[in-house]
């Protein structure tokens, strides 16, 4: 059951993941706002789940919702890096990722109420219109995304294909900086897949569905308080000793999950600690993109750093899914392991990755 559920969720993380790297190219060379506004599509798109019945169908609008996550990804974060003020960073990070998070909360809680009154289709076909809606809107109020360059390098990147701007992912990949910020990124992300996988399942043995609900619940008030926190320190001191310190607490946090199974609200605690903790973490991602990467090569380096969060989530997922058959304490050692391992590269990145300015 676990297992199947893995491999579900992994399945679209997977195509996003690889269409975020080419998000990531189409915002250098065509623009983020282009980029992410294609990715907006997907949200129009996923409505028809709810409205048409042939399974192909909904297999292809999911696929195709996966690719569109990739791209929004890529053109959003990429979008917000640029124009946002380096100092201001953190905090701008912090509100963008929560306010989508607070969406879906939302989202979810009226999607249920119209099913409920309605039907799937009403759901469905409300989707599509609050969505297109929402794209034109953001077509007509987002600035153009403008790019810091001369012009003789603008002639430059026009003739450059698409082919060329992808191949820039081997070099990128090559730089000491942006290799163990991609490392980090995966086993942080590997650690959060299982746990992540695990929780609403123990707590469900454990007690009730409701509390299960709850758990969600405070998870998302708490990540938020979490990653405003984070965000507003690292613009005061940056980003790399926060990044220690929260690896430390998620590791605290795994450690209390795995040691409180059988206690229903240490593993509540634990969990909603976990929660916020990786939500932190990610806060401090786009400013080590911002740091790492030039102004030519921000959305890929959105993209490749996504790659790495998809592949890490992915392989937690389906990992954490197959060890919970074998002994439910093992996703969590698993877990434990991979934070340990991305709190070496962490240690190497202040260590011996000098800081720009």
């Amino acid at each position: 059951m676990v297992w199947h559920a893995a491999v579900l969720r992994a399945v679209p993380i997977a195509i996003g993941g690889l269409f975020a790297l080419i998000g990531g190219g189409l915002c250098d060379k065509f623009g983020k706002k282009m980029t992410f506004l294609i990715g907006m599509t997907g949200s129009i798109v996923v409505g028809g789940v709810f409205v048409v019945k042939l399974d192909i169908i909904i297999l292809c609008i999911l696929c195709y919702q996966g690719i569109a996550v990739g791209l929004r990804t890529a053109g959003g974060q990429s979008y917000l890096i640029q124009s946002v003020d380096p100092k201001a960073l953190g905090l701008a990070t912090a509100i963008y990722f929560q306010s989508r998070n607070i969406g879906e909360a939302i989202g979810n809680a009226i999607g249920g109420e119209l099913i409920t009154h309605f039907d799937y289709s009403f759901v469905g076909y409300t989707t599509i219109i609050t969505m297109s809606m929402l794209m034109f809107m953001a077509i007509w109020m987002l600035p153009t995304d403008t790019q810091n360059k001369e012009s003789s390098d603008i002639k430059s990147e026009a003739k450059e294909s698409m082919t060329v701007m992808l191949a820039h992912y081997q070099k990128m990949i090559r730089r000491p900086s942006i290799l163990i910020l991609c490392c980090i990124r995966f086993f942080t992300t590997f650690s959060w897949g299982s746990v992540s996988l695990m929780m609403p399942v123990l707590i469900n043995r454990n007690t009730s569905l409701r509390l299960t609900g709850y758990y969600g619940t405070v998870s998302l008030f708490f990540s938020g308080i979490s990653s405003v926190l984070t965000g507003w320190v690292c613009d005061k001191i940056g980003s790399r000793i926060p990044a220690i310190y929260i690896h430390f607490l998620i590791l605290l946090s795994i450690v209390g999950i795995a040691s409180s199974v059988n206690s229903t609200w240490l593993l509540f605690i634990s969990g909603v600690l976990g929660t916020g903790t990786a939500w932190a973490l990610s806060i401090t991602m786009p400013r080590f993109i911002n740091e790492f990467s030039s102004s030519e090569e921000k959305g890929r380096g959105v993209g490749i750093t996504h790659l790495a969060w998809s592949a890490g989530f992915m392989s937690g997922q389906l990992v954490g899914g197959a060890l919970e058959s074998v002994n439910i304490a093992l996703p969590f050692i698993v877990a434990a392991v991979a934070v340990m391992v991305s709190t070496v590269f962490a240690f190497v990145l202040i260590r011996w990755i000098p800081a720009s300015d």
